[in-house]
């Protein structure tokens, strides 16, 4: 999995390619905790080139909610494939996780 960083003003958006699983869960969830430790509040995970989430890798997506959720921000999921939006819809994770069809959605809601 490639894991890209953009800090963009008051959100950092961490884009993913590749496969979230077992061998790239622990690779997000360092990022993601970075990010959250360098004073990040609203952390966007942008999956627009992932096609395959694991159960490690909802995990790997549960903790720096939880996290970024403690300080009193926010962590949304964008920018998901077809095939994965219905999983998250049939499992539940879109009433966890704030998802949203792109980063510049985020930014607009976020400027309401």
């Amino acid at each position: 999995m490639e894991i890209s960083r953009r800090d963009d003003h008051s959100l950092t958006v961490l884009s993913l390619r590749g496969r979230l699983d077992h061998a790239s869960a622990d690779a997000l969830q360092t990022a993601a905790t970075q990010a959250i430790d360098e004073g990040c509040r609203t952390l966007i995970i942008e999956m627009t080139g992932v096609d395959f989430i694991a159960s490690v890798g909802i995990r790997a997506l549960i903790r720096p909610s939880q996290a970024v959720a403690k300080l009193g921000g926010k962590l949304a999921v964008t920018d998901l494939k077809p095939q994965l939006r219905e999983f998250f819809k049939l499992t539940g994770l879109d009433q966890m996780f704030v998802v949203f069809d792109s980063v510049e959605q985020v930014r607009a809601a976020l400027s309401q």
